[in-house]
């Protein structure tokens, strides 16, 4: 038995222990660079994958256009994925930009395509160019939905992790 009554006797603690103040950085920075990233890479990834894959089924699998092995048209589905993953990657420095462009770039349009038919086509029509834009929106804007807003949610949503304070030795 102790002095105290306690039948173990309490841990040695030093004299003066200074107790580590834990603070978090300030994640606005990031959340926004995050943010305008995803807006404006993200479009570009959908674009290139749209065209290259559009183009390719369009003179290759509907006309059976000789000569031509499509390397081209796959070189700009390849950039597109790469880009559209770069998106999906930034996630590790923020979940809020993949899910924002999730939403922006991929959930609305297809909300839109699912809601109005007539009204997206006849938007896809307008556009600058003689290209016919988006012609499977359903799998092109769902799996880009999917896929960044999942990433964004797998994402990192806190600060840097730091050790643990040890208390005594």
């Amino acid at each position: 038995m102790t002095e105290s009554g306690s039948p173990f006797p309490p841990p040695p603690t030093p004299a003066y222990v200074p107790v580590e103040r834990v603070m978090r950085r300030s994640m606005v920075l990031r959340h926004l660079l995050s943010v305008g990233f995803a807006l404006v890479a993200t479009p570009v990834g959908i674009l290139l994958f749209d065209y290259g894959a559009s183009e390719y089924g369009r003179r290759h699998a509907y006309f059976g256009v000789e000569g031509s092995n499509g390397a081209g048209h796959f070189a700009l589905m390849f950039a597109g994925a790469v880009v559209l993953m770069a998106v999906a990657g930034s996630a590790r420095v923020s979940g809020l930009g993949p899910i924002v462009a999730g939403f922006v770039w991929g959930l609305i349009p297809l909300l839109w395509y699912v809601i109005d038919v007539n009204s997206f086509f006849q938007f896809a029509q307008d556009l600058p160019s003689t290209h016919f834009w988006f012609p499977t929106p359903p799998h092109l804007f769902g799996l880009v939905a999917a896929l960044l807003v999942g990433s964004g949610l797998a994402g990192r949503w806190r600060g840097q992790p730091r050790p643990a304070v040890q208390r005594w030795p």
